[in-house]
C-alpha cells in the first residue's frame, strides 16, 4: 500500500483525547497526545500543518461499537458490493462509520459468504478530529477499529486456539476481544479500571464473566465451549491475575508479555508501557491494514493524492521507457550505418578483385542478353512435362550420320500434341532473327507420355552457289537419315530448297545485274517421334 521510506501519521482517538505518532518507514520518530478540548484541537491543527501532504491513518478506540454476524449468498463483483451495501443500510442506515468484514465461506452446500458487519454507534468523539483533518487538507487514508488490529496482534502472537478471549489493558480501559478461529467476532471495552492493584484481579474476573454471558446470549459460544483467556501486558504484570481467574473459573488462562514483540517491531518498551495503543499503531504502520470504516467523501484527498502519484510514476516510467527506446533506436541506427559503410567498402573491394580477375577472362561472342535468354528458356523447358532433349538428340544424330556439313539449322519448333495432323502456324523467319528453337505444348492429355513429339525444322544450305541438284540431294540424305532412326515415326518435307513444280514459270533476265546473286536455299521438315513408352532396342530412353 505504501513505500517503506514514506512518512505516515498514525492516530488513535479515544473519548479522552488523541494520540498521534509520526512514522518514517517502520520506525517511530515521535509521538504526542492531544486532549479533546479547544487547546488540544489547536495544537493538533498546528501538528498537521507541520506535516503537509503526509498520509493520516486514524484508529478509533470506542465504547459504543456494534457487531453483527450475517451470511450472504456467494457473489462476486458488483453484485457482491450491492448485497453488502444493502445490508449495511439495513443495519446502520444513519451511521457514518461502518464496514463489512469478510470472514470466510460456509462449508455447507450453499457455501454462503460470512460477513461481520461493524459500525460505531456513537462517533461524537471523532467529529472534531476528523473536521480538523479535512480542513487541513491532509490525505486521510482511512478510519479503523482498534479490535480489528487486535486480530492482527493475535496473528503476530500465533494464537491458534479456536475460541480466544484477548484481554488488553489500554489507557481507555480494558479491551476484551473474542476471536473464533483467529477471526474477530465481538469486542467490548470497559472504561475506568480500578487503580488499586489488589482490586484489579477481581475487576478482570467480573468483566470476563460478563463477556462470557454476553457471548452465550448471542449464541457465539455455549456453556461447554472451551475458551482460552489470553492476558496481554508489557512486563508480565498480569501473571497473578491469570492464575487467579484460572483457579476461580477453571478457564485456560495464558499470560503473554509483549516485550519480545515490541523489540521485534522496533517499538520502545517504555513508550508502549505508557501508551499501549502504540503497539496497534505500529502494526498499522507496518502495513497490517484492516477494513476501513470511513465513507468515500472523507478519503477523497487521499484518493486524489494516489491518482496524482500514479500519474507521476507513470510519467517517470514512460519517460524512462522513451529514453531507453530512443537510445535503442539510436544504437540500431548507428549499427545500421556502420554496417552500410562496411558493406560499401566490401563492395568496392570485391569489385576491384573482380575487375582484376576479369582481365584474364577469355572473350566470348555471346552477350549477357543471350545468356539471360538461354537461362530463361532452360527454366521454361524444365516446367514442361517432357523435355525436347530427345528430339534434339535425334536431329543431331541425323546430321552427324549424314555428314551434312553444308546444312545449317536455323529454327526448330518442338511441340507436344495429340494431334497427328498438326500444322506449323508460325511463318518462316530468316536465320538472322529466328530463334534456334521454339517450344510449345498443345492439347495436353492427362498422361504426358501419350502425347506426340513433333518438331518443325527450318534450315538452309550453307554457302549455296546455285547448285540446286546438290541441295536437293543433301535434303533427301538428311530425310533418309532421320527415317532410319528407330525413334522417328514419320518425316515429312514441308518445303524443298527449290520449287520443282512444272506449273511454276521461269522469271528473270540474263542482263539483270542481280541475277549473279544466288538466293538462299531454305527447306522445312516435320519430324514426328514414336511414343517414349514404346521400347526400342539399343536406343537410350530420355
Amino acid at each position: 500500500m505504501f513505500k517503506n521510506n514514506q512518512s505516515r501519521i498514525m492516530l488513535c482517538a479515544t473519548t479522552n483525547g488523541l494520540l498521534a505518532g509520526l512514522w518514517s518507514g517502520r520506525k517511530l520518530q515521535g509521538n504526542q497526545f492531544f486532549a479533546n478540548d479547544e487547546t488540544g484541537h489547536l495544537a493538533f491543527t498546528d501538528f498537521l500543518k507541520q506535516q503537509p501532504e503526509t498520509p493520516v491513518y486514524l484508529i478509533a478506540d470506542a465504547v459504543e461499537e456494534d457487531y453483527k454476524l450475517e451470511s450472504l449468498p456467494h457473489t462476486v463483483g458488483n453484485a457482491r458490493r450491492e448485497l453488502v451495501m444493502r445490508k449495511l443500510n439495513q443495519f446502520y442506515r444513519r451511521l457514518n462509520y461502518r464496514t463489512a468484514h469478510f470472514i470466510d465461506r460456509a462449508k455447507d452446500k450453499r457455501k454462503d459468504d460470512n460477513f461481520l458487519f461493524v459500525a460505531l454507534n456513537n462517533d461524537d468523539f471523532l467529529q472534531n478530529w476528523v473536521a480538523i483533518i479535512q480542513s487541513s487538507a491532509v490525505p486521510l487514508v482511512g478510519i479503523y477499529l482498534l479490535p480489528m488490529l487486535s486480530q492482527k496482534l493475535a496473528q503476530q502472537l500465533k494464537l491458534t486456539s479456536p475460541h480466544i478471549l484477548l484481554c488488553e489493558q489500554l489507557t481507555s480501559g480494558l479491551r476484551q476481544t473474542y476471536l473464533h478461529n483467529g477471526r474477530l467476532r465481538m469486542s467490548r471495552l470497559v472504561p475506568n479500571p480500578p487503580v488499586d492493584a489488589s482490586k484489579l484481579g477481581y475487576f478482570y474476573l467480573v468483566e470476563v464473566e460478563k463477556t462470557q454471558l454476553y457471548l452465550m446470549s448471542q449464541r457465539l459460544i455455549s456453556r461447554e465451549t472451551s475458551m482460552q483467556l489470553v492476558l496481554l501486558s508489557a512486563d508480565g504484570a498480569t501473571q497473578a491475575i491469570s492464575q487467579a481467574i484460572s483457579h476461580e473459573q477453571g478457564l485456560n488462562c495464558t499470560d503473554i508479555s509483549l516485550k519480545p514483540l515490541a523489540e521485534n517491531l522496533g517499538l520502545p518498551l517504555n513508550l508502549m508501557q505508557q501508551m499501549p495503543a502504540l503497539l496497534h499503531m505500529q502494526l498499522l504502520a507496518n502495513g497490517q491494514l484492516v477494513d476501513n470504516l470511513a465513507p468515500p467523501a472523507l478519503t477523497r484527498h487521499f484518493q486524489l493524492a494516489k491518482i496524482k502519484t500514479a500519474i507521476k510514476v507513470s510519467t517517470v516510467i514512460l519517460s524512462v521507457l522513451a529514453l531507453l527506446a530512443a537510445g535503442l533506436l539510436f544504437k540500431l541506427g548507428f549499427d545500421d550505418q556502420s554496417a552500410y559503410s562496411t558493406a560499401q567498402q566490401d563492395t568496392l573491394i570485391m569489385q576491384h578483385r573482380y575487375d582484376e580477375v576479369a582481365k584474364n577472362f577469355p572473350s566470348t561472342v555471346l552477350s549477357a542478353t543471350d545468356l539471360q535468354a538461354a537461362v530463361a528458356l532452360d527454366q521454361t523447358i524444365a516446367n514442361y512435362p517432357k523435355s525436347p532433349r530427345r528430339m534434339m538428340q535425334v536431329v543431331s544424330a541425323a546430321l552427324e550420320q549424314a555428314a551434312l556439313e553444308h546444312i545449317q539449322l536455323n529454327r526448330m519448333r518442338w511441340v507436344l500434341s495429340n494431334d497427328s495432323n498438326l500444322k506449323d502456324d508460325d511463318k518462316f523467319m530468316p536465320s538472322s532473327v529466328a530463334p534456334v528453337a521454339q517450344n510449345n505444348v498443345q492439347a495436353i492429355a492427362t498422361n504426358p507420355a501419350q502425347l506426340n513429339e513433333v518438331a518443325f525444322i527450318t534450315a538452309e544450305i550453307a554457302e549455296f552457289m546455285g547448285d540446286y541438284r546438290a541441295a536437293l540431294s543433301n535434303v533427301h540424305q538428311l530425310v533418309a537419315s532421320l527415317r532410319a532412326d528407330q525413334r522417328v515415326a514419320q518425316v515429312e518435307v514441308l518445303q524443298e530448297p527449290v520449287n520443282v513444280s512444272s506449273f511454276v514459270g521461269l522469271q528473270g533476265s540474263t542482263a539483270d545485274e542481280q541475277s549473279t546473286q544466288k538466293q538462299p536455299a531454305f527447306f522445312k521438315l516435320k519430324v514426328t517421334l514414336k511414343p517414349v513408352n514404346v521400347a526400342i532396342a539399343g536406343v537410350p530412353q530420355p
